[in-house]
């Protein structure tokens, strides 16, 4: 199906500046799906080659990936729901010829069911790796009963055998010392008998976590970046970096912990700690990527639910 392109939509790549009104968006519209951080959105601009465009106070984003233009599901600045149905008529009126389809990403379930009333033709695929686990903050910083048991041991554990241990919330004073863990993970992991792709990503991601730090200012003020960091024989072997994604969710966006704390347990008390300083009743941690071992991890939490996502293609 073609649709009549009237107005070309106004994309620009997205920066620092968008912050504001990405995070406005997500406070009004009560996000819990990570996809619509206005700090990812920033954060991952680079690896994704991301785009914003505001039109009537409708908030488009686009990325390419795996050579695909992307969209997301738009939503509109100030929270309204009446208007959508025009909105997403927008932005498939503005694709291109050489896109010839509509593709959405990470699409939740009342999104899905909008778009099949728009798109009844259109093609919804699940999409399980990239499912939101969404926890309760009392659960996690309390670690109470007995299904959580074993992560209490972890702690005590850590706790054993480095008695002097101390947990510190990130800021731009000691971002430093976050670097410091980064860099070392990288050398544990970054294998060179690594897929080439793997270790692309992770040297992406590490660029994406030093810019994160950098910029730890303006993300704090515009998005309640938060963080913490785990030092263990007076040196910094953990830290985590997290945002407010809406009033009642912090998302964390990394977590990394060096060897041997990791196998000490380091991993838990990073979470635990951290968890205990957040405010909001959830904590989204995120996809598992369709990840085996992230995906146990996740689970071993008990979240209070996975956020069901879809993926979605329509051809125009």
């Amino acid at each position: 199906m073609r649709f009549q392109m009237e107005n070309e939509m106004d994309w620009r790549t997205t920066t620092l500046s968008d912050l504001e009104i990405l995070q406005r968006c997500a406070l009004n519209n009560d996000f819990f799906a990570n996809n619509y951080s206005a700090v990812n959105s920033v954060l991952y601009q680079k690896k994704f080659n991301s785009q914003i465009a505001v039109e009537d106070g409708w908030i488009f984003e686009k990325y390419v990936a795996h050579d695909k233009t992307r969209f997301s599901f738009p939503h509109h600045a100030e929270g309204n729901r009446e208007g959508v149905y025009d909105a997403l008529e927008m932005l498939a009126c503005g694709i291109v010829d050489s896109e010839r389809a509509l593709i959405f990403e990470n699409i939740t379930r009342e999104e899905k069911e909008i778009l099949e009333r728009k798109f009844p033709y259109g093609k919804f695929i699940p999409a399980p790796e990239s499912g939101d686990y969404i926890y309760k903050t009392e659960n996690l910083s309390a670690l109470a009963g007995k299904k959580l048991s074993r992560k209490r041991n972890h702690i005590h554990q850590f706790q054993g055998k480095y008695p002097e241990y101390r947990f510190e919330l990130l800021s731009e004073k000691n971002a430093d010392a976050a670097r410091q863990v980064e860099e070392k993970w990288l050398e544990e992991n970054a294998s060179p008998d690594s897929p080439a792709e793997n270790l692309s990503d992770l040297q992406i991601e590490r660029k994406i976590i030093l810019y994160a730090l950098e910029n730890f200012s303006d993300f704090s003020k515009s998005c309640g970046m938060a963080g913490g960091l785990l030092f263990a024989e007076e040196k910094p072997v953990a830290f985590c970096l997290a945002s407010l994604l809406s009033s009642n969710v912090t998302d964390i966006h990394f977590e990394k912990c060096i060897s041997p704390y990791a196998r000490d347990g380091g991993y838990a008390v990073i979470n635990n700690e951290f968890a205990k300083t957040v405010q909001t009743e959830f904590i989204n941690r995120e996809e598992d990527l369709g990840i085996e071992g992230l995906r146990k991890a996740k689970l071993s939490y008990y979240p209070e639910q996975v956020l069901e996502k879809w993926n979605v293609e329509i051809d125009i």
